[in-house]
């Protein structure tokens, strides 16, 4: 029993059971927050052949290299690597306002380890 307890806990990790984020074009004009060093996807509709690359600061964000375009969507991969705002923008029909934060600025309890 404990070896099926210790397997599931390897699958449950090795697939990725962490809080990244995605956003579609549901989320289309809207400001979303991350914090510093997450991760987090973009998918939109793919928009055939001449498909826009994204436009963002590349001081806030960083763009993981290659895209996917499955189903007729496009994902995007992002990392927040500094702190402060920019805007995600696809096309002409598609932008997200992302501010980038620290976790330990949000009000709540910390924990701090040494």
């Amino acid at each position: 029993m404990a070896r099926i307890a210790s397997l599931l806990v390897a699958v449950a990790l090795a697939t990725g059971c962490s809080t990244s984020h995605q956003y579609t074009e549901a989320d289309n004009q809207k400001t979303v927050d991350a914090d510093l060093g997450t991760s987090f996807t973009v998918s939109v509709p793919a928009a055939g052949d001449a498909a826009p690359k994204p436009v963002f600061s590349p001081a806030v964000l960083e763009i993981a290299a290659g895209s996917t375009n499955e189903a007729g969507r496009r994902t995007f991969q992002f990392t927040a690597k500094a702190l402060g705002e920019t805007d995600i923008k696809i096309g002409r029909d598609f932008s997200l306002h992302v501010r980038v934060t620290s976790a330990s600025d949000r009000p709540g309890m910390h924990v701090h380890t040494r």
